[in-house]
C-alpha cells in the first residue's frame, strides 16, 4: 500500500519526559501556581497544594472515565470547578479552566525532549512528498501545546492537528482520526497512523481503515497486529511504503 499521508501520535512517539523532575517537584511548582493564582483572583487558600492537588486528581479521574467509556473528552474547567467546591474555592467556569492552565507544567518544565530522530524523520518524510498531520490526546490545546512543540523542535509545519481536547474526542474514538483526515482531504487508505499504543493508535486506526505502524512499548492491548514495528523512529524511513508518496 502506498500512502499520501503519515499521522503521528506524540507522547511517547516523537517526545519523551526525558528529564522529567520528581513528582514533589511538579507538586511545589504546581502548588507555587496556585498560591500565586488565588492570590491573583483576590482569593485565599491555607493549603494552595490541596487546592492543586484536588484539581488535577479530578482532571484525571474524569479523564480516566472517559477513556474507559464513551471516550468524549470532558469539561475539564467544570470538572475541576465542581471538585474544588469540596475544599471550599469557588470559582467560575473561566477561572477553573485559567487555573487548569496555570498548575500544568508542560514542555521543557515538565522534562519534555523529542527522540533525537524524530524531527530529521519528519522532515525526510515531508521531503518524500508526504503529508503530515498530528493525531493526539492531550487535555491542554491551543498556542500551549504549539509552544511545546516549538520548544521540542517538532514545529514542522504540520498539515493537520487533531488534538483530543480540540476535536471533543479522545483516541481511539473514530471522530479524532476522522477530523485529520477531513482537514488532509484524503481517505482511510491513504493515511498510515504512527503511534505507541496498541489500544488507541493502532486498533483505533485500523478500526476506520487506516494501517498503522505501532513504536514497540509495553502492549497495552491484546490481538491487535499493526502493519509495521519499530523501536527508532527513524526507522519509518526503510519501511517500503513510506519510500515515496502515493501521486
Amino acid at each position: 500500500m502506498a500512502y499520501r499521508a503519515v499521522l503521528f501520535d506524540i507522547g511517547d512517539t516523537l517526545w519523551h519526559s526525558a528529564e522529567a523532575p520528581p513528582a514533589a517537584e511538579f507538586r511545589r511548582i504546581a502548588s507555587e501556581r496556585a498560591r500565586e493564582f488565588l492570590a491573583n483572583a483576590g482569593l485565599t487558600h491555607p493549603d494552595p497544594s490541596l487546592v492543586a492537588r484536588v484539581a488535577w486528581d479530578a482532571l484525571e479521574s474524569a479523564m480516566k472515565q472517559a477513556r474507559a467509556t464513551d471516550r468524549v473528552e470532558p469539561d475539564y474547567a467544570a470538572v475541576a470547578k465542581a471538585a474544588l467546591l469540596s475544599v471550599g474555592v469557588s470559582l467560575s467556569a473561566r477561572q477553573a479552566g485559567e487555573l487548569m492552565e496555570t498548575i500544568y507544567v508542560s514542555g521543557e518544565d515538565g522534562g519534555k525532549a523529542a527522540y533525537p530522530d524524530a524531527r530529521p524523520t519528519l522532515e525526510a518524510l515531508r521531503n518524500r512528498g508526504f503529508r503530515l498531520a498530528i493525531v493526539t490526546n492531550r487535555a491542554f490545546g491551543g498556542d500551549r501545546f504549539r509552544d511545546d512543540l516549538r520548544a521540542a523542535g517538532l514545529d514542522v509545519g504540520w498539515d493537520a492537528t487533531a488534538v483530543s481536547i480540540e476535536v471533543g474526542f479522545l483516541k481511539p474514538h473514530p471522530e479524532i482520526f476522522r477530523s485529520a483526515l477531513r482537514a488532509l482531504e484524503i481517505s482511510a487508505a491513504e493515511a498510515v497512523m504512527v503511534g505507541n499504543s496498541l489500544a488507541e493508535d493502532i486498533a483505533g486506526a485500523q478500526a476506520l481503515g487506516i494501517d498503522a505502524a505501532w513504536k514497540r512499548s509495553a502492549p497495552d492491548a491484546e490481538g491487535v497486529r499493526p502493519e509495521f514495528v519499530f523501536e527508532d523512529v527513524g526507522e519509518l524511513l526503510d519501511w517500503e511504503p513510506l519510500r515515496k508518496a502515493k501521486s
